[in-house]
């Protein structure tokens, strides 16, 4: 009997998934909505063909076209992928399994957010008794400068993971790109001064917050605990009894944490 010929490896193209995942990455990696010719672009790629997967994946929720512009950004099943994989990091894990006992303890609202490419991602949120009117909820993408999530980011994420969102229209507050950078900074030294990041009605006005990082057993920071309240009974003090329960939860869901 004649041997076998040898075994030829077999040379195959780029695939559907692979052509499709890299229509997503320049979404996810986008400050905005972006036209179809620039999404082509900048995956390399004709914008018939383009168009093509970009009209599949919108049947499918995972990419929304504006009706106006005809832009195209990331849709509710691409969220609902994104907020669960950020989920599935253990001390984040931890976090939102446990985020009721903190609320009970401190008597106020309270959410985990997670890190994405477009900044802060709220993951799990748990209303206080008296809930409070905001304008943010699972889902949403916080600001870095002006929430007290985005600046507890701000102060314990490498500033490489963020510098380049200080240029996207969501977290410049009205200001040029050189005071919007000169902002960050400073509340960077702020919040690693103090440890947590604050905001006293920056936000939105009557609201005051606090939020602590969630450090991974790499000691890098995986998330945020938050909690806020009307500005009239909640003590954003970094000092205060709700900074120190906070401080207690996240080394609870986070042994390590080198938060003070």
């Amino acid at each position: 009997m004649a041997p076998d010929p040898p075994s030829v490896p077999v040379k195959r193209g780029v695939g559907a998934i692979e052509t499709g995942m890299a229509l997503l990455d320049v979404l996810a990696a986008a400050a905005g909505p972006l036209a179809l010719k620039d999404i082509a672009a900048k995956a390399g790629m004709p914008p018939a063909k383009a168009h093509r997967y970009l009209a599949s994946f919108a049947a499918t929720g995972m990419v929304v076209q504006e009706h106006r512009s005809g832009r195209y950004d990331l849709g509710p099943a691409a969220l609902r992928l994104g907020v669960a994989a950020l989920g599935r990091h253990d001390a984040v894990k931890q976090a939102c399994e446990r985020l009721s006992t903190l609320r009970d303890t401190i008597r106020a609202t309270c959410f985990v957010a997670g890190w994405s490419d477009r900044g802060p991602l709220v993951l799990r949120w748990e209303d206080s008794l008296r809930p409070v009117t905001v304008i943010v909820s699972v889902g949403s993408i916080l600001p870095l400068l002006t929430s007290a999530t985005g600046r507890a980011f701000l102060g314990f994420l490498p500033d490489s993971r963020y510098r380049t969102l200080l240029d996207a229209p969501d977290h410049r507050p009205g200001l040029p790109a050189e005071a919007t950078r000169e902002r960050a900074a400073a509340l960077r030294h702020e919040t690693r001064q103090t440890g947590f990041g604050r905001a006293t009605g920056d936000l939105q006005a009557g609201i005051n917050a606090l939020s602590a990082p969630v450090y991974s057993a790499f000691d890098t920071m995986v998330g945020a605990v938050t909690a806020l309240g009307p500005a009239e009974d909640f003590d954003a003090s970094p000092h205060g009894a709700t900074a120190q329960a906070l401080r207690d939860f996240v080394r609870m869901v986070s042994p390590g944490n080198p938060i003070d």
